[in-house]
């Protein structure tokens, strides 16, 4: 649990559905409170990539994932306390609706229940077009289905006249206990546009979409109202340079004896922080390269990973630095450790024929291709056992989260992995292992499958 001796404070920012406009309150305010003195603590519910990069380019601080399904309880607490015990204010952006989760009849995995879990009261985020009176039934009825959740502020999108304004503050006040803060007008000029995964990533914003959100929501919100609501008060103390040791491995760090690159640019991007975190924890040294740009992979490493991201809009470049993919190649064949996941699954394979059907060469490494000319959603939470388990290993399951639209074309890899459903027995596989080499679709969170590093390092030693 959070120091409480500390003072620490926050909120969560949760929307009453996805695309109500939560990421973009929740980047205006943190880089709002940055610009006055506080130091953020930003972090997103669920297994998100996108806007944590937001939340990184908008207070200049790395932003963790919250995830009660891919991780206990007790890690989401230990993980959020240790984070928390260097800032001043946590700003922990929802994932879709505040009850959505893992499932339609328990709060499993939703913002709901990491806000309860982490003791934070809650901003809800409203579309306040074309609603009146009924936008008091609207927050109602968030606040009634869990009458536990301290839900005590709200920000309506969407709202372009004073007496709209005053029409939506009057009746959400007078029917709940709710504080109306701010109604934000719309602006063409501050939106940040979406792909099939999401908001276009914080790398390819200029840095001035999150000034102007920060003017955007200060010049419309109630700040006094909102700091005394929220209990945000401005930090007493120096900010510390001492770091305590993480809690939430129950281990102390290791000294730095290993290489791991990591692919990170425009095309390698969605990766936890967290995962970091437990690898510099676990005694990796890390370094970081462009599969873009680097025309040779970085020399005296112990392993390669290339994580997430969006490779066929990229494609073609790619695809053009020969070099590196020979590297890649050579380096796999030769028992080089390389792990890839999703995207990283994808550049690994022998090709990836983009949306307009053209089929680009990849790495070569694993031999499947995939293709995105067809597109087919895989969503969802993976819970993957080893098909055939030895003693060693029986007891290995990695806990991930599958979200893609890529399919296989031809695939001549067996799989060595199985998630199989609770509830239906719809068994989904997938892993894919040659020499020290493994590739998934699915974005496995190492920080919480400890033993999965384990398995990594005994099988490439």
């Amino acid at each position: 649990m959070p120091n409480k001796s500390k003072s620490l404070s926050g909120l969560v920012i949760a929307g009453t559905h996805s695309s109500v406009g939560k990421s973009s309150v929740a980047i205006g305010l943190m880089r709002l409170l940055k610009n006055k003195g506080w130091r953020i603590r930003p972090f997103k519910v669920g297994p998100d990539y996108i806007d944590p990069g937001h939340h990184n380019r908008a207070c200049d601080e790395p932003s963790y994932n919250l995830d009660t399904v891919m991780c206990t309880p007790k890690y989401v607490k230990e993980l959020f306390g240790d984070i928390m015990n260097e800032g001043d204010i946590a700003i922990v952006e929802g994932v879709m609706g505040l009850h959505d989760g893992a499932s339609p009849k328990t709060e499993k995995g939703s913002t709901a229940e990491v806000a309860k879990l982490l003791d934070l009261p809650v901003l809800l985020v409203i579309d306040g077009r074309a609603m009146a009176r009924s936008s008091a039934a609207l927050v109602m009825g968030y606040m009634n289905l869990d009458p536990k959740l301290n839900l005590i502020g709200v920000i309506a999108n969407n709202i372009n006249s004073p007496r709209h304004a005053e029409v939506i503050k009057n009746a959400i006040e007078h029917h709940t206990s709710a504080k109306l803060l701010a109604c934000l007008p719309t602006s063409s000029d501050l939106s940040i546009p979406s792909r099939h995964l999401g908001l276009h990533q914080g790398i390819e914003q200029k840095q001035d979409i999150y000034q102007k959100w920060a003017k955007h929501v200060e010049s419309h919100i109630d700040l006094k109202l909102f700091l005394k609501l929220f209990k945000l008060k401005k930090p007493s103390r120096p900010a510390s340079n001492t770091r305590s040791e993480p809690k939430r491995w129950r281990t102390k760090s290791r000294p730095c004896t290993l290489n791991i690159a990591v692919a990170k640019d425009e095309a390698f991007q969605f990766i936890y922080q967290d995962t970091l975190d437990f690898l510099s924890h676990q005694g990796f040294n890390i370094s970081f390269f462009s599969p873009l740009r680097d025309p040779h992979l970085p020399e005296n490493m112990d392993g390669y990973y290339f994580p997430g991201g969006y490779p066929e809009l990229r494609a073609e470049s790619l695809s053009k630095n020969r070099s590196l993919l020979r590297d890649i190649k050579k380096a796999g064949s030769a028992g080089k450790m390389i792990i890839g996941e999703c995207g990283g699954l994808m550049y690994l394979g022998k090709h990836l024929t983009n949306d307009t059907g053209k089929k680009i060469p990849m790495v070569g490494l694993f031999d499947f291709s995939t293709s995105l000319k067809v597109k087919k959603l895989s969503l969802g939470y993976r819970k993957l056992k080893l098909v055939k388990a030895s003693a060693n290993n029986k007891k290995l399951i990695l806990h991930g989260h599958e979200f893609h639209y890529s399919t296989f074309t031809i695939n001549n890899e067996r799989p060595k992995w199985n998630s199989i459903h609770p509830k239906n027995g719809v068994v989904l596989k997938d892993g894919f292992t040659t020499k020290n080499c493994h590739s998934f679709y699915t974005h496995i969170y190492w920080a919480s499958n400890k033993e999965w590093l384990n398995h990594l390092m005994e099988s490439y030693s």
